[in-house]
């Protein structure tokens, strides 16, 4: 499955909100049918793309891939769009030689997206009824859960 995002660098568009930059300075890339992978947790992007974006290292961190653990770079802020619904995040450098980027499912759960494993395409979660909704734990749903004990 894949989508289209539009990715900007959060720090260049922060720039341009206070008039550092002008607004054809920001960086961004569009790109097309992007890999959907809810087996991923981040949004991954190739150093190419991080570079292309001029985003930062944030920390080097411990990553589970199909070769086994390696170290790999978390890169941002970056503001992705997916139709048209925007969220901002960071990036997890992707080191596959034939794969520029892919969605996770943290990005997914951002944007209210879900799977649709029988037309092969994201749709708006359906319980939401096409809006984006956000789903927030609140103290009072815990303390029905689990009550608090004070001593």
């Amino acid at each position: 499955m894949a989508t289209d995002v539009i990715l900007t660098s959060y720090d260049s568009w922060l720039d341009y909100r206070k008039e550092r930059i002008e607004q054809s300075a920001i960086k961004q890339v569009k790109l097309k049918d992007i890999i959907v992978d809810s087996g991923a947790s981040m949004m991954c992007l190739s150093k190419k793309l991080i570079d292309q974006l001029g985003l930062e290292l944030l920390k080097i961190t411990k990553v589970n891939t199909a070769e086994g653990i390696t170290e790999r770079g978390i890169y941002g802020p970056v503001i992705y769009e997916i139709q048209g619904r925007i969220a901002r995040g960071d990036v997890l450098e992707l080191s596959h030689p034939k794969i520029e980027a892919l969605v996770g499912q943290i990005p997914l759960e951002q944007l209210d997206f879900l799977i649709n494993p029988a037309s092969n395409r994201l749709i708006p979660n359906p319980e939401h009824e096409g809006e984006l909704i956000l789903d927030q734990l609140i103290l009072s749903d815990m303390l029905r859960c689990q009550p608090l004990k004070v001593e």
